[in-house]
């Protein structure tokens, strides 16, 4: 056994041996082979480092060709960059290491070989397996590629709503295809770029892919497969293009929501031939279309819904041009005036501002001076397409694209005639040139036309009006400038403008072209108001067809043979020539078709017309025919008449219009036609067979002969006129327009006129008689299918418009106005439930666009719903409800009964009806209304509304309830104005954060005023729900309990905020802090970005902009207006305290700013800091503004530092004299140097300059030697300006307004300096008499404005004549004359006139004119027809006065006053009352009233009895009342109507003994009745809530407010701050008690001489808890003065205290500062000796006089409150004893010893002054031992206090000297127990008639050493 262990044990050993020795082998080899493993490794990386190269090559390559590199060839090159890295890196270290050797370099580092060669064999082993996986066929594979992200796009504010809209479009399921159409170069693309590129970056995609194509001008279907085919990522090989369609079809189909965008549509597109599927082939896909062709996208793509793209507004025009340009402009005032005419003539369209902006960017001004001089051309030259080339090929393209070549000539047709010409002319002109093919009538003319500019409009090329004027059309700049210069191609077009004449430059432009060669082959001219001084005698123009002149020279005369070589001549129109007579040469014009002669002065010479026998328009609108003569009859072959606006126009010839059988169109509106023998009659309007338009206006219906109306049935077009004194009428929106205003009933209506109410489509009602549904009796049809537009106006006996069976499907706009009787819109008489539902909606078809209902005094529901239904108006865009008093709810309901009901939560709209389309919307004066609209509304109400004013709503708390933002999300401008009671804007309720989604509001404007009760305009932080960052102007006016304007989350993202505006507020900080909660440590930024200006303006309480740490950075501020901000520094310096710094440092910001406005205080800073005057170089605009009532005189001295100053204005300062003020040198020069750089002069209120602006000896000429413009406006102290004749010899403008004094402008001798004046304006000057006034004897002179354009005599109402002496006049350049409201002028001017030859008409009223001859006869003609009464602003009323007279034959409202504000009433002794209601009801601007020494006067406003239904007058507008020395006046307002002003804030009356109420229904004779009764002066019927000041003196009033008021009168007084009553004997109190505690702004209460005034607050015996207050609290009150009162014994009644203390615990004062009470017979305490806490503690002056039995004046504990009064007087008050009661109110005799238990010190630290005068029983100030200290006593005088024994003595310590066991001394105390801290500032002392007092007491030291400053003392020895 043991052989064969062995042998196994062997056999183990070998196998071990052998395993071994491999190892070793193996481990030996990497060291004997190490140099071969290592040149391995090298190849193989060779190998490899090729093979990553080749395939790099590959990729790169790939990624050429726009291919993705594929995931294992990424990933290989990945592995690769990491081994070969790693790899690499290893080896080589030991490399290194293996070269080393040891043993002294004798042999070889075998330890680094083998690590060597072992890595190497790994990494070679790495790389051999790489080099195998690289077997790649393709390295990438082609992908969709990226879309290309468009950055440069511009957000302009104009395009922010149609972006929005189709953002809004591509998420709305129901819109499959949108169209984005506008001119070229507007900025489509772009607009769709950035469409695609915010749906690429949205997070939440709204489609899987965006793809877009160009189509252009020539589609090419290939392409736009290609380009959509390239944005999914398709290759389309083939190319048959059906084959590429149905392959494009496929792929867009696996695509779930795909949108495509093809971009420059010219026409039809053919989508399933490019392969789009789209509707119900693919519902996922939706289509993005932009083209210049509305017609394109509509009707040839059949777009779902299309926005216009129009050119930009003008700001943001100027902003973008500047922006492309660079600011290289901006510090070089004449390169950026050339800039911006430079912007202005790219004509807002981006692509001209873009690319003329970067050819001129850093250019010097000769390169823009160059390009401004080629875009003023009449047309584009060579030299300018490097400028624009884009644009003017762009537009040619577009012109050359037109349809055909008719459609081509009208387009260039009204490019050259523009935006001057009325549609109606264009008919005109195009047919004369025959430009209208396959006509034969004026009908079909003009729907071909109208059709061909529609065209034209869908293409781009016109725009609609500016103007709001359907009968204009406009062209762009720029299109024009290239029509312009297609149209003017080889000499055949000249067209000039008044833009073509060069101001600099004197030349006549149209002489030169006129006489050139090349106008032989001209065919037509138009000349519109070029300069032009004369014509040639002859155009020699024989190829002319068309020749255009307007002309604004009067002197311009035809030469008479003008014509003689233009005989081809098809249209001639002179418009505003001034013939003598017209050219002969017209009358060679045998090929004439259409003769204009508007607006000229044709006389009667028209006869010479008659020849024209081819003639077949004829117009003469508004010239100054006087007949059309029988010679017109001759042109048989006219089509066309128009004679309308010819005012002067009386007759026309019998037998004229008989025979113009061909006649079609006749216009006679607006004219004096006397019809009937021996003129024209009406009937022969009816032998016109071919008549089809008539505008004509008929005095009175009865006048035309039978059937006359019914034979214009026949009529396609009319405007028909019924009724005296209408308006002409120029909308031409309606083809079919009817006016009625008729004097007898209904009833007598003639059918002919029945017939044409059916077929009117514009239906205007005025004055109906006899009806109470309005339309029942027009007509008898039940559905008025053509009606479009209804006014129906001033019907007293309406009670509604329609009854149940009357539709109107076809109305678009209706309008209800002053219908007191109006209940509802429907008659609902006779109702019974089953027929409930045949009432309501829809009467009006689904088109009615827009409502109005104004002065629908009884209205309570404007349309009816029985059922659980949503009445829904889809097409109204605009709403005005206002003053309908009793409206409650937009919709009446009805119960089943048939019982009509309101919401009772009294909210305009609630759930039930809904306005998708409404835009604009204004509510205004609805005083039931308390809620707008409920929530929710219906989920399609209101989603478009963009403007929204509301404004008199007095009951309404809040303007968008909680979880209602949303709704109004497109809200753009808001205004809320007058409404009383309204306490937010914006409701935010905390508990909508957790759910809302942030959104974004477009509000863009806020302006909100006169809100006495709105505490927030955002009542909680609406951060995370709602965003306000596009707002981009906030105004805030008189809004008093408002503490802050926004939350800090708005002001933190205002970004837009470019105006901020904050006036008359309570605001006590202007951002809110952050919530609780927030970081305080961490400082808020505030960045507003874009703010040009921020105004400041009287905010008492503004303590800081932001409660927190903040910082804020205004970068643009340019406009900076800082006025009465008494609590917070809004400019201050580095040098402020840094715990309150100011909002602005004065020099970092001032250097930014262009305007500024400082009041007194901020000029008085920066005079007193030593700043730079360089700071202020950069100021234009500059106003200093006084406090009114302080006496600061402003030092022009100041304006030294203003280097470019050139506007002025100074308001409210008390300067008694322009440069000559206290303090100033008054060295003309100084001021010269000063002033040289004005230009622009205003002030305003500088009621102390008294007489003249400055002394007559000031050279006004070297002060202001450039000033162009001096507005001097409410001075009301000025009798003239005073002027010297070179004070204004540079003078442009002159401007005077509202002086009150002013009885003339200034001299003769002055007004001839004025040589350059241009305009002159008078204005509401109520004592100017004549404006050039002559001195004494001062001789005639000859005064010539020679160069004044516009004159202005504007609410002059004692205005005789421009100047009363015999001076000569003239007025070369006299092209604008307004007189009106001047009704006492009979004669312009006494001397000799030469008459104005540039005056066409003098103008007064609503743009009416006249002209008689010359001037002096127009002033005199207008006096005779009461011109001056027409728009009158200002009216005097006088018995000496011609107005009086008028005014009395006007009782019954003939005259128009609806434009008068202001009615001064004085000295009329045969008035009763001013007004009816009826009249008053008209004075919708009358805001002030006056009535003075008018003895028979008994009420301002009575109501009639034909006015018994009227139930209230608004005078909405009306602020101030003044009644003074009316005896026999017994109220304002008489009759059973309740007076509405919600304007209103003074009422002042005055000796009006018999007055005892506002609003009464007692008659004078009753008088006896309201002497036994207790009436209130206020009560229900008067409704002012904005009432602040209430002044009456010597009235009858025994009670002023009910002593249980309503809500409605409780209104009115809560914005009461100054209340004055003087000598009202019969008022035995003031405040009821329920109202007293409403006075919570009363800032002053003065009673004066009521003697029987017994107590101020009246409780009746009413306890707290019943309506009573514990404590009636005056929280605003400073000022109180009860001035003889003798009756008075308390403020307040309070049980258990005494009845005869004045002040009691029932009545706080926490405010007071000034405190009189004089001639208190009954009061024995003016203080209770407990008072409330915080009372009196303000008081600063306090005089008692002539209190006679007051034996103290201050109780003890009064003392201590006293620490601010600064002013003490005790004045003749027999009974004082003492100056301070004792505590428990009982002191000692006088005799009596003086107790030594303590020594009491009266400290007063703030007295200034201390007067103690005629007490004859004072004996001293407090019966107990005591001392008193006056720090700042300056003055004190004891006068008359005869019982004051010893007036003062050094103070000893009685208890040292006597001991404590001597309780009294008997001793009287001096008044003043003195020491030296008694009186250390004492300056005077008076010490007068005091008896026997002595001044010191004892033999001590000298007093005067306890009176170190005694400076003065006044002591008789005695």
């Amino acid at each position: 056994m043991e052989p064969i262990g062995t042998g196994a044990t062997a056999n183990v050993c070998s196998e071990a041996a052998k395993g071994i020795f491999h190892q070793v082998k193996r481990h030996i080899r990497y060291v004997i082979f190490y140099q071969k493993i290592v040149d391995k490794f090298e190849q193989k990386h060779w190998t490899l480092i090729a093979k990553r190269t080749s395939v790099q090559q590959d990729v790169d390559v790939a990624e050429r060709n726009g291919e993705k590199i594929k995931a294992d060839v990424l990933d290989w090159r990945h592995r690769v960059e990491k081994v070969v890295t790693e790899k690499e890196k290893k080896v080589k270290d030991l490399e290194v290491k293996a070269k080393t050797k040891c043993f002294f370099g004798l042999c070889p580092n075998i330890k680094s070989r083998y690590q060597l060669s072992r890595k190497a064999e790994e990494a070679a082993a790495t790389f051999d397996e790489l080099i195998k996986d690289c077997q790649f066929e393709r390295v990438g594979y082609p992908d969709v590629p990226e879309p290309v992200v468009h950055t440069d796009f511009e957000a302009f504010k104009s395009r922010e709503e149609v972006f929005n809209d189709i953002m809004e479009s591509l998420k709305d399921a129901t819109t499959s295809m949108i169209g984005v159409y506008g001119m070229a170069g507007v900025g489509k693309t772009s607009l769709v770029n950035e469409v695609e590129r915010q749906l690429h970056e949205v997070e939440v995609k709204l489609f899987d892919s965006v793809v877009r194509a160009t189509v252009s001008r020539i589609p090419v279907i290939k392409e736009i497969q290609d380009q959509i085919a390239y944005s999914l990522g398709l290759k389309l090989e083939e190319n048959s293009l059906v084959v590429r369609a149905r392959r494009l079809c496929e792929r867009l189909r696996k695509e779930k929501n795909v949108l495509i965008i093809l971009d420059d549509l010219w026409k039809k597109l053919d989508l399933e031939e490019v392969g789009i599927p789209f509707g119900s082939r693919h519902k996922g896909c939706k289509i993005l279309l932009t083209s210049r062709d509305q017609n394109v996208l509509s009707n040839g793509m059949d777009a779902t819904k299309t926005f216009a793209i129009g050119d930009l507004e003008n700001e943001e025009a100027w902003k973008f041009f500047r922006k492309m340009a660079g600011d290289s402009f901006e510090s070089d005032e004449e390169l950026r005036s050339t800039a911006i005419k430079v912007a202005e003539k790219c004509a807002r369209l981006p692509l001209a501002l873009a690319t003329v902006a970067r050819a001129l960017r850093n250019k010097p001004l000769i390169f823009w001076s160059d390009a401004l001089r080629q875009l003023q051309r009449s047309y584009l030259e060579k030299s300018s397409d490097d400028i624009s080339t884009e644009v003017h090929s762009a537009i040619e393209l577009s012109i050359n694209h037109l349809s055909s070549e008719d459609l081509k000539q009208i387009f260039l047709l009204c490019s050259l005639l523009r935006r001057d010409t009325r549609i109606e002319d264009l008919l005109r002109y195009a047919c004369g040139l025959g430009l209208i093919k396959g006509v034969n009538t004026m009908k079909a003319a003009r729907d071909r036309l109208l059709k061909m500019m529609s065209t034209l409009k869908e293409s781009c090329l016109l725009l609609d009006s500016k103007s709001t004027n359907e009968e204009y059309f406009d062209v762009h700049d720029l299109t024009y400038i290239v029509a312009k210069s297609i149209a003017s191609k080889d000499n055949q077009v000249l067209a000039l403008t008044e833009e073509d004449n060069d101001e600099d430059e004197d030349e006549d432009v149209v002489a030169d072209w006129l006489n050139r060669e090349s106008m032989k082959e001209c065919n037509k001219i138009l000349l519109q108001h070029p300069r032009i001084n004369k014509l040639p005698d002859q155009l020699n123009c024989p190829q002319l067809f068309l020749f255009l002149l307007f002309s604004k020279d009067l002197s311009l005369t035809l030469p008479d043979n003008v014509f003689k070589e233009a005989k081809n001549l098809k249209v001639l129109d002179l418009t505003g020539v001034h013939f003598s007579s017209l050219p002969s040469s017209i009358g060679l014009l045998t090929s004439l078709s259409t003769l204009c002669l508007d607006h000229c002065k044709l006389g009667d010479n028209l006869t010479i017309i008659g020849v024209l026998k081819n003639l077949n328009v004829l117009s003469v609108l508004q010239s100054d025919i006087k007949i059309v003569p029988k010679e017109i009859g001759q042109l048989l072959k006219l089509k066309l008449l128009d004679v309308s606006g010819c005012t002067k126009l009386e007759k026309i010839s019998a037998d004229v219009l008989p025979r113009l059988s061909k006649l079609e169109e006749l216009y006679m509106g607006g004219t004096s036609i006397q019809w009937g023998q021996p003129n024209a009659s009406l009937a022969e309007l009816n032998t016109l067979s071919h008549l089809s338009t008539l505008e004509v206006q008929i005095p009175d219906a009865k006048s035309a002969p039978e059937g006359f109306f019914q034979k214009l049935q026949k009529l396609e077009r009319y405007k028909i006129c019924i009724g005296k004194e209408w308006e002409r009428f120029g909308n031409y929106q309606y083809s079919r327009t009817l006016k009625l205003r008729l004097n007898t009933s209904i009833d007598d209506l003639n059918h002919g006129i029945k017939k044409l109410v059916e077929r009117t489509q514009d239906l205007e009602l005025d004055e109906l008689k006899g009806g109470k549904i309005a339309l029942k009796e027009l007509t008898d049809e039940e559905s008025l299918s053509h009606l479009q537009n209804l006014h129906i106006q001033n019907g007293l006996d309406i009670e509604s418009v329609i009854n149940d069976k009357n539709e109107f499907p076809r109305l678009q706009s209706l309008t209800l106005q002053g219908l007191p009787q109006l209940v509802s819109f429907c008659s609902q008489d006779k109702i019974d439930a089953p027929s409930l539902t045949q009432l309501e909606l829809p009467l009006f078809g689904e088109k009615l666009k827009s409502l109005e209902l104004k002065d629908l005094q009884h209205l309570s529901g404007f349309c009816s719903n029985s059922q659980n239904k949503v009445i829904e108006f889809p097409f109204m865009k605009s709403m005005t409800i206002y003053n309908c008093p009793k409206l409650e709810g937009f919709i009446c309901r009805y119960t089943r009964e048939g019982n009509r009901r309101i919401s009772s939560q009294g909210d305009l709209f609630d759930n039930k009806v809904a306005f998708p389309s409404l835009e604009e919307m204004r509510i205004c004066y609805l005083r039931k209304m308390k809620m707008i609209w409920r929530n929710p509304l219906p989920p399609n109400s209101f989603p478009k509304l963009q403007q929204l004013r509301v404004e008199g709503c007095d009951k309404l708390l809040t303007i968008f309830p909680s979880n209602m933002l949303t709704t109004f999300q497109r809200l753009h401008r808001l205004t809320v104005n007058t409404c009383g009671s309204l306490q937010q804007v914006f409701e935010i309720m905390h508990e909508e954060k957790e759910s809302a989604l942030l959104a974004t509001a477009q509000l863009r404007e806020l302006h909100i005023g006169g809100l006495p009760k709105l505490k927030y305009i955002w009542k909680n932080d609406p951060k995370g729900i709602f965003s306000f960052k596009k707002i981009c102007a906030i105004s805030v006016l008189g809004c008093r309990s408002l503490k802050n304007v926004f939350p800090a989350s708005v002001a933190k993202d205002l970004p837009q905020l470019g105006y901020l505006a904050i006036s008359d507020c309570g605001v006590e900080e202007i951002v809110s802090k952050l919530e609780e909660g927030s970081d305080s440590e961490i400082a808020v930024n505030f960045k507003f970005d874009q703010p040009y200006a921020l105004m400041l303006w009287r905010l008492p309480e503004l303590k800081c902009f932001y409660a927190g740490k903040y910082t804020a950075k205004w970068p643009m501020l340019n406009k900076l207006e800082v006025s009465e901000c008494g609590k917070m520094k809004i400019l201050g310096t580095q040098l402020d305290s840094p715990i309150h710094p100011p909002l602005f440092l004065v020099e970092k910001v001032i250097p930014k700013l262009q305007h500024l406005t400082l009041d007194s205080d901020y000029i008085a800073m920066i005079s007193d800091s030593q700043f730079s005057s360089s700071l202020f170089h950069g100021i234009k605009a500059f106003q200093v503004h006084g406090h009114g009532g302080k006496s600061i005189d402003f030092r022009i001295s100041f304006l030294e530092r203003f280097y470019t100053l050139e506007n002025l204005t100074i308001s409210y300062y008390e300067i008694k004299e322009l440069f000559c003020t206290e303090g100033d040198t008054g060295n003309e020069e100084m001021y010269a140097g000063t002033l040289s750089t004005i230009r622009n002069l205003k002030l305003v209120a500088l009621n102390n300059l008294k007489d003249y602006l400055w002394k007559q000896d000031v050279q006004v000429d070297h002060i202001l030697p450039k000033l162009e413009t001096l507005e001097v406006h409410n001075c009301y102290n000025l009798i003239s300006l005073g002027s010297s004749s070179a004070s204004f010899q540079n003078l442009t403008t002159l401007d005077v307004w509202n002086c009150e004094a002013m009885k003339y402008l200034d001299t003769c001798l002055a007004v001839q300096g004025m040589v350059q004046l241009k305009k002159l304006m008078v204005r509401d000057c109520i004592s100017m008499t004549e404006i050039v006034a002559t001195e004494g004897d001062e001789a005639t002179c000859d005064i010539i404005f020679s160069r004044l354009k516009s004159l202005e005599l504007v609410n002059l109402p004692r205005l005789k004549s421009f100047c009363s002496g015999n001076h000569t006049f003239g007025f070369p350049c006299l092209e604008e004359l307004i007189v009106s409201g001047c009704p006492e002028l009979e004669i312009f001017c006494k001397g000799v006139l030469t008459n104005p030859p540039l005056l066409q008409k003098v103008e007064y009223g609503n743009d009416n004119g006249h002209w008689y001859s010359d001037l002096n006869n127009t002033i005199q003609q207008m006096y005779s027809i009461k011109a001056g009464f027409q728009a009158i602003g200002y009216l005097v009323l006088s018995e000496f006065s011609k107005s009086i007279e008028i005014w009395k034959e006007n009782i019954h409202g003939s005259l128009d006053f609806k434009k008068l504000k202001v009615l001064e009433v004085y000295k009329c002794n045969s008035m009763t009352y001013i007004f009816s209601v009826s009249m008053a009801l008209d004075l919708a601007q009358l805001e002030d009233i006056k009535v003075k020494q008018c003895p028979i006067m008994e009420q301002i406003i009575k109501k009639g009895a034909e006015e018994t239904e009227m139930a209230t007058l608004l005078l909405p507008m009306l602020k101030k009342i003044r009644l003074e020395s009316c005896s026999r006046l017994t109220s304002f307002c008489m009759g059973s109507i309740t007076l509405q002003c919600p304007s209103l804030y003074e009422i002042a009356v005055d000796d009006c003994p018999k007055m005892y109420a506002l609003a009464s229904k007692r008659e004078q004779e009753d008088i006896e009745v309201v002497g036994r009764e207790k009436i209130p002066f206020f009560n229900h019927k008067v409704l002012c809530a904005n009432l602040q000041y209430l002044e009456l003196s010597s009235t009858n009033i025994k009670i002023l407010w009910p002593d249980k008021p309503d809500r409605a009168t409780s209104s009115n007084v809560l914005n009461l701050q100054i209340l004055i009553v003087k000598g009202c004997h019969n008022l035995e109190y003031l405040f009821p008690s329920l109202l007293a505690k409403k006075f919570e702004r009363l800032h002053q209460l003065s009673l004066f001489d009521c003697k029987n005034m017994e107590e101020i607050i009246f409780t009746d015996g009413l306890a707290a808890g019943e309506g009573i207050p514990q404590i009636y609290l005056f929280t605003k009150l400073q000022i109180l003065e009860f001035i003889r009162l003798p009756k008075l014994r308390t403020f307040c009644h309070q049980e258990n205290s005494e009845t005869n203390t004045l002040f009691n615990q029932k009545v706080a004062f926490p405010s007071l500062n000034d405190l009189r009470i004089v001639g208190m017979g009954k009061c024995r305490k003016i203080w209770h000796d407990k008072l409330t806490m915080g009372s009196f503690h303000e008081l600063t002056f306090l005089v008692v006089e002539h209190c006679d039995k007051l034996s103290n004046v201050l109780p003890f504990d009064m003392v201590e409150r006293l620490e601010k009064l600064e002013t003490l007087q005790i004045l003749e008050c027999e009974s004082v004893e003492e100056i301070i009661g004792l505590a428990d109110d009982h002191g000692l005799n006088s005799n009596e010893s003086i107790e030594l238990k303590s020594t009491t010190k009266f400290v007063f630290p703030r007295i200034r002054q201390l007067i103690l005068r005629k007490l004859p029983k004072l004996i001293g100030f407090y019966s107990k031992v005591h001392t008193t200290d006056w720090p700042l006593l300056k003055l004190l005088e004891v006068c008359e206090c005869s019982k004051v024994e010893t007036f003062a003595g050094e103070y000893i310590n009685f208890r040292e000297t006597q001991g404590e066991n001597q309780p009294v001394i008997s001793v009287q105390q001096p008044l003043f127990w003195v020491t030296k801290e008694t009186f250390p500032n004492l300056e005077e002392l008076f010490l007068v008639w005091n008896g026997y007092m002595k001044v010191w007491l004892g033999h001590g030291p000298d007093p005067k050493q306890y009176c170190p400053k005694l400076r003065k003392l006044h002591c008789p020895k005695t």
